[in-house]
């Protein structure tokens, strides 16, 4: 049961088809219907018949009348049977049945309602954006096939004369498939907004109901809400792009390219509005202090004297770091070598996952994960050339591709048996999101924080992939960040190495700068960097080889 405001202090109940002010409401279907609505109701098919009364805004009545027995009011709730029922009904059918007083079953339902209504407002800020986001993109997608057609006349016209066949089949193929990614957006979008619609008179009716001992009316509102389809999931609408072939003179006359079309992939959205929870509320030390240091003791690089890569957090108190050779190396906190393992390259990027290290082997093109004395390959990442990896909450992996030329770059997620998950490429503008994605990290709350080496950027999306926020250094001194790998820590703090200016970068979870944390000793040339302990960092120094155990948090 809808209502609006009409003036102050005032409100009027809502015809449940047209939103007009009602007249007139049917017993039997609990509906409410305004003065045209209510002819073509009466004459639509019903088994048991309709039972229209004139509404009396003035009359609201505090129970509901029987079912069976319309002259008769409600005075129980029969537990057995799931209904209210009048005096009649307690003497004859439901004599011998479970029953109880009815203001008991209306605070039952009434908690219940506004349960369930709580949950369903809380989503829709999720929705809001993803609908926004689609807004967007319908926007843009014809500009984008307008581009991406004008790149197939281009190259077109570089070509002979005997390719226009294939120039306008393309052009066909490119319009059916706007046509049909329109009507897909469009359909998203209406679903998205008819949800919002819902959500909206869902609230009204909660309103309205909210002092009523109307148990038919407020079975029927708790039918409502339990009925209240909620997409689960949604499926990302990717544009087809140009892709020309690499041309041989002989071949020139018969070759054009071919329209690549992006896969999609469900992206599951339950679950989205459950508040993450921070872990602890520590307050940050004015100067963090260096525990410890700890010599990897890799050897340089004999063209730029880069020593260690990464370094990846197995426990409280151990910890695996690669740097520039095969071996992997686990340390614990004192810095006591403990175990040594060899891999088929250098450890330039490193996750943990299963109890196993996991990397990139860069010459295959895999992911492989080390286990004891075994390097095992898990799967193959294709065409695209990789540079970080890392593990999520879920235990999915967030691997950096780019293309050999990078010209492209994007954010992948797969499964740990190499399943495609997700792809995060575009923004709503079907604009690159990344220039050279190089690391990328899952924050407690859900974002995907991504370092991008040649925007010299974080770049924030949400775990659907959609944009939130880009950060390029601290606005108010102006100081750019460079070269940069990042982590998070339990208070979703975004935590960003700047390996040229000997300092990390500390953000809140909506990318805002709080501070430096630059420890009593300082750092140099910052690369590697994890959160091993509640409050403590390990930075590893790219060129020394150190890492430096940082307490920041107290």
């Amino acid at each position: 049961m809808a209502s609006s405001k009409l003036n102050q202090g005032q409100y009027y109940i809502e015809c449940d088809i047209c939103n007009n002010p009602i007249n007139f409401k049917c017993k039997r279907c609990f509906v409410n219907l305004c003065t045209t609505c209510v002819g073509p109701h009466l004459l639509s098919k019903s088994e048991n018949g309709h039972n229209v009364v004139k509404y009396n805004e003035q009359s609201n009545p505090e129970v509901g009348e029987c079912l069976v027995h319309p002259q008769q009011q409600c005075c129980s709730f029969c537990k057995t049977c799931d209904i209210p029922v009048c005096v009649l009904c307690l003497t004859i059918k439901h004599k011998e049945h479970d029953t109880c007083e009815l203001s008991e079953k209306v605070g039952i339902l009434s908690d219940f309602i506004t349960e369930k209504n709580k949950q369903l407002q809380s989503m829709r800020s999720k929705f809001e954006t993803v609908l926004a986001h689609i807004i967007a993109r319908s926007a843009v997608l014809p500009q984008v096939y307008k581009q991406t057609k004008s790149n197939v006349s281009s190259f077109a016209r570089e070509r002979h004369q005997d390719i226009d066949k294939t120039e306008k089949a393309m052009h066909k193929d490119l319009d059916h498939m706007q046509e049909k990614h329109s009507d897909e957006l469009l359909k998203k979008k209406r679903e998205f907004e008819k949800i919002e619609k819902k959500f909206k008179s869902l609230k009204q009716k909660v309103f309205s109901l909210a002092k009523s001992k109307d148990v038919s009316g407020l079975m029927k509102l708790k039918l409502e809400i339990e009925n209240q389809q909620v997409p689960t999931f949604i499926e990302e609408i990717r544009p087809a792009f140009f892709q020309p072939c690499m041309m041989n003179e002989s071949l020139t006359s018969s070759y054009l390219g071919h329209i690549e079309t992006i896969a999609s992939h469900r992206l599951t959205i339950d679950n989205l509005t459950q508040g993450d929870k921070l872990s602890s509320q520590l307050s940050v030390l004015d100067v963090p202090i260096v525990l410890s240091t700890i010599d990897t003791g890799f050897p340089a690089n004999k063209t730029n004297n880069n020593r260690l890569y990464a370094v990846v957090p197995i426990s409280d108190d151990r910890f695996w770091a690669g740097g520039e050779s095969k071996e992997v190396k686990l340390f614990d906190v004192q810095g006591r070598l403990q175990d040594t393992l060899i891999k088929n390259d250098i450890g330039l990027h490193l996750t943990h996952l299963n109890e196993n290290v996991v990397y990139i082997d860069y010459t295959k093109k895999s992911v492989n994960s080390l286990k004891e004395s075994i390097d095992h390959t898990c799967f193959f990442i294709g065409e695209w050339d990789s540079y970080g990896i890392a593990c999520t909450g879920a235990g999915d992996l967030l691997v950096c591709l780019y293309k050999t030329d990078k010209t492209d770059s994007k954010i992948v997620r797969y499964s740990s048996s190499g399943d495609v998950l997700q792809e995060i490429q575009y923004d709503s503008q079907y604009q690159p999101l990344f220039k050279r994605a190089v690391y990328a990290v899952e924050n407690g709350n859900g974002d995907i924080c991504v370092a991008d080496w040649d925007k010299n950027a974080v770049t924030v999306v949400d775990n659907l992939g959609i944009f939130r926020f880009s950060y390029t250094g601290n606005k108010a001194t102006k100081d750019e960040i460079r070269y940069c790998s990042l982590t998070t820590d339990s208070m979703h703090h975004i935590i960003i190495n700047d390996f040229l200016h000997h300092k990390i970068h500390m953000l809140d979870r909506d990318g805002r700068f709080l501070r430096y944390i630059i420890p009593d000793q300082g750092i140099k040339n910052p690369r590697a960097v994890c959160v091993i302990r509640e409050g403590e960092l390990l930075v590893g120094e790219c060129i020394t080889g150190i890492i430096k155990r940082i307490k920041y948090l107290a």
